[in-house]
């Protein structure tokens, strides 16, 4: 059966302009120092119908207009993949190492992203004018583990999608939606335009979630995922042994044209 990832792109914007939109700015309000992360993956072709039932309680990021944002981000890692092999094998102390380029604004940011013990996720990052495909020592100096070479990093992996933000009007909410994903090893290339990744982050006061709720109607599944993780898993011949049940529900999601159950 043909898939036209424009057709329900067009449709989802639709649906966004339905919902009452919010700055940058008002969006920073929405800080969670005790919060719950969540994520859950399912078919795009659901996403119209959520918009709709959640539309009462939640604004829309926009920014000069627009609701819908593309970001690019370039990942490095080691030639062994030390990186990705910390991630699969579940240590607590682990990194991910990226610029993230914001494709609309072209503003460009470079990150370090520590996972440390329990949920907690520490981000140091610095502008910079652009991506560039080699670290410099200023950037180096921000990367800080007891058992990696951060000399031995290069670029390894270019990870595209479309990003939309909501946040519920309590303020104790915030969710991202990312469509159309596409993985690039500069080999071999990856899409999965009919994907949702949702990552919900909830601050541990809260009492019930609207979107979570409409999620669970639907039995979404809660999923561990990390989108350079999945990429690698798949474009490289690497041990993946642990990604295996995420790769079987992506395959179940797309082949039934809605969600793994």
């Amino acid at each position: 059966m043909y898939f036209s990832y424009q057709h329900y792109r067009q449709r989802i914007e639709e649906s966004l302009h339905t919902l009452q939109p919010l700055t940058l700015q008002q969006l920073d309000k929405v800080q969670m120092l005790n919060r719950v992360d969540t994520k859950f993956v399912f078919h795009v072709n659901q996403l119209e119908e959520i918009l709709s039932e959640i539309k009462d309680q939640y604004y829309v990021l926009q920014i000069e207009g627009k609701r819908m944002f593309d970001y690019e981000s370039l990942y490095f890692d080691t030639d062994d993949y030390q990186l990705y092999k910390f991630h699969h094998n579940g240590k607590l102390n682990r990194l991910k190492v990226r610029y993230r380029k914001y494709l609309d604004s072209g503003l460009c940011y470079f990150e370090v992203k520590y996972k440390v013990k329990g949920n907690r996720t520490d981000k140091k990052r610095m502008k910079e004018p652009d991506i560039k495909h080699e670290l410099s020592e200023q950037e180096l100096t921000l990367i800080k583990h007891d058992y990696l070479d951060i000399n031995s990093l290069k670029e390894k992996m270019v990870i595209c999608f479309t990003r939309i933000t909501l946040a519920n009007k309590n303020f104790k909410e915030r969710l991202t939606l990312d469509i159309n994903i596409l993985f690039d090893n500069f080999r071999d290339k990856k899409t999965y335009p009919e994907l949702v990744i949702a990552e919900v982050k909830t601050d541990k006061t809260a009492i019930g979630s609207p979107i979570v709720d409409s999620f669970k109607k639907r039995h979404f599944e809660e999923v561990g995922f990390s989108k350079y993780a999945t990429a690698v898993a798949l474009l490289e011949d690497i041990k993946s042994n642990n990604f295996k049940p995420n790769f079987i529900k992506i395959n179940r999601i797309i082949a039934n044209g809605q969600h793994s159950s």
